[in-house]
C-alpha cells in the first residue's frame, strides 16, 4: 500500500471515532434510503429539484470496488454527477426554512458544528450534485429538539450538497446534515426498502480530499459528458464542459473508481461488510427481497393508514375547536349586544325622565292661562276673599260681631233718624245682610 493510501485509511479510521455530529456505531444497523424518500426524522421539507434515481454502476467499473465498502477521496472525478447548468437542490428554500424554524436551525448548526448565525452562509458555500454511486454516510434526523446520528446508505441519484473537500454535508430531500460514514463492528444489518440495483458490494464512503478544491468534477449519465461546477455555485450557472479526466474512458456508461491500491481509495475500515442475506443464492435472495418488499409495503400501508387516521382525527378536532370557538364568540357577542341594549334603554329612560322633569319645572314657573272653552272655576272668585275665613266657616256666633257699637251709647239720642233711612237703603246696597242690623233697630225704636 502506498503512502497516500495509508493516509486515506488513517483518515477513515479517525472518522470512525470522531466525526461531525457525534454519532455512534449504531449496533451494526445501516438504514437504506432511496433518492426521493425523506427518510427518518427529516429536518426540512424536500428541497431537491431533481430526484431521479440512477442505476448503480455495474460491470468492470463496479468490480473494482470488491466485497467491502470502499473509502474514496472527495476529489476523485466520478463520485458525483448531474445535468449541466441544472442545480439539483434549492438551497435558498432550505435557508428560509431553517431560519424561520429556530429550534431546527439550532440543531442543524450543532450537527455541523457551526454557529447558528452562519447557517445561511455555510449552505451557500456548498455545491449541489447527485450521487453516482450508492454512498455510505452518517445521517442526522431531527427528534425531540436535537439531531440524532445514524448510519445510512444513500441511493445513487440522491441530491446532496458537498463541501470544498468533496464530502456530502446536506441531503436535499430532507435537509438532514451529513457527515462521513462511521465504521460499525460485527455483522451489518441493512434496514429499509432495497432498490433493484442495490448491492452491498457496490457502496462507496467519501473521505475528505487532502486539500480544498476549486470545483467539483461531475459526470452526466445521460450525455456521457464531463463538466466542472465551481464550489458554491448553488444554481449551476457557471458549469463548463471538460474532457474526460485522467483514467476515465470517453463515452463510458459510468465513471471508473480508483483501485484500492491507489492513493485515492482503500477499503473502509470496519467489520464484516456483508449483509446477512448476501450468502443466499440468487433465487433465495430474489424471493427474500420479494418477501421483504411485501413486508415493507404492508408496513408502509399501515403507517399511511395510521397517518391518515391521525390526520382525520386532527382535522375533526380542529373543526370542533373552530365550531366551539365560533359558538363562544357568538355567545360573547350576543351577551355584549344585550348589555349594550340594556344600557341604551336605561340611557333613553334617563333622558326621557330628564326631559319630563325639565318640562314640569318649566310649567311650574309659568302661570297657567285659562282655557276659553271651559267656564271659570267656582273657586276663582273666592281668591280675593281668601283671607275672610268666616264665609268658608259658617260659625253661628258670628252675628254677634256688630255688638261693639254698644260702646257708642252716648249717641242714642239720634235713633229716630235711623229707622227712616236704613229701611230704604239696605235693600238696595246690601240686600244680603239686612238681618243682623234690623233686629237691633227694631228693639231700639219701641
Amino acid at each position: 500500500m502506498s503512502a497516500g493510501a495509508a493516509v486515506v485509511v488513517a483518515m477513515a479510521v479517525i472518522l470512525s471515532i470522531s466525526f461531525i455530529g457525534g454519532g455512534s456505531r449504531g449496533g451494526g444497523e445501516i438504514f437504506l434510503q432511496t433518492a426521493a424518500a425523506a427518510g427518518r426524522d427529516p429536518f426540512t421539507p424536500s428541497a431537491a429539484t431533481d430526484t431521479r434515481s440512477a442505476a448503480a454502476p455495474s460491470g468492470p467499473s463496479a468490480s473494482r470496488i470488491g466485497s467491502r465498502t470502499v473509502a474514496v477521496s472527495g476529489a476523485h472525478p466520478g463520485l458525483y454527477g448531474g445535468t449541466k447548468n441544472v442545480a439539483s437542490c434549492d438551497v435558498e428554500k432550505q435557508i428560509t426554512y431553517l431560519t424561520e424554524n429556530e429550534s431546527k436551525g439550532s440543531a442543524f448548526a450543532g450537527a455541523l458544528r457551526i454557529p447558528q448565525a452562519e447557517v445561511p452562509a455555510y449552505l451557500r458555500s456548498l455545491t449541489p450534485v447527485r450521487l453516482v454511486w450508492d454512498t455510505r454516510v452518517t445521517n442526522h434526523g431531527y427528534r425531540d429538539g436535537r439531531a440524532t446520528a445514524y448510519q445510512a446508505v444513500l441511493q445513487a441519484g440522491t441530491a446532496v450538497l458537498v463541501d470544498g473537500r468533496g464530502v456530502p454535508r446536506v441531503r436535499c430531500a430532507c435537509g438532514n446534515p451529513l457527515a462521513p460514514a462511521v465504521a460499525v463492528q460485527g455483522e451489518q444489518k441493512y434496514k429499509g426498502e432495497k432498490w433493484t440495483a442495490f448491492r452491498s458490494s457496490t457502496i462507496v464512503a467519501v473521505v475528505p480530499a487532502p486539500k480544498p478544491m476549486k470545483a467539483v468534477t461531475m459526470f452526466d449519465p445521460e450525455s456521457k459528458a464531463w463538466f466542472e461546477r465551481p464550489n458554491g455555485d448553488i444554481q449551476g450557472r457557471s458549469d463548463h464542459p471538460i474532457p474526460p479526466p485522467k483514467g476515465q474512458q470517453p463515452n463510458a456508461a459510468f465513471p471508473v473508481l480508483p483501485d484500492p491500491s491507489t492513493d485515492s481509495a482503500d477499503e473502509f475500515p470496519e467489520g464484516d461488510d456483508r449483509d446477512t442475506q448476501d450468502d443466499r443464492t440468487d433465487e433465495e435472495e430474489e424471493h427474500g427481497d420479494e418477501e421483504q418488499k411485501k413486508k415493507d409495503e404492508k408496513h408502509k400501508d399501515d403507517e399511511q393508514k395510521k397517518d391518515d387516521e391521525q390526520k382525520k382525527e386532527d382535522e375533526q378536532k380542529k373543526e370542533e375547536d373552530e365550531k366551539r370557538k365560533e359558538h363562544e364568540e357568538q355567545e360573547e357577542q350576543k351577551k355584549k349586544d344585550e348589555e349594550q341594549k340594556k344600557k341604551d334603554e336605561k340611557q333613553k329612560e334617563q333622558e326621557e325622565q330628564k326631559k319630563k322633569d325639565e318640562k314640569d319645572e318649566k310649567q311650574k314657573d309659568q302661570p297657567v292661562a285659562p282655557d276659553p272653552d271651559q267656564p271659570p272655576s267656582p273657586v276663582e272668585p273666592e281668591k280675593p276673599v281668601e283671607p275672610q275665613q268666616d264665609e268658608k266657616q259658617p260659625v253661628e256666633p258670628e252675628p254677634q260681631r256688630p255688638q261693639p257699637p254698644k260702646t257708642e251709647e252716648p249717641a242714642e239720642p239720634q235713633p229716630p233718624e235711623q229707622p227712616q233711612e236704613q229701611p230704604q237703603e239696605q235693600p238696595q246696597e246690601q240686600p244680603q245682610e239686612p238681618a243682623p242690623d234690623q233686629p237691633q233697630q227694631k228693639l231700639r225704636n219701641p
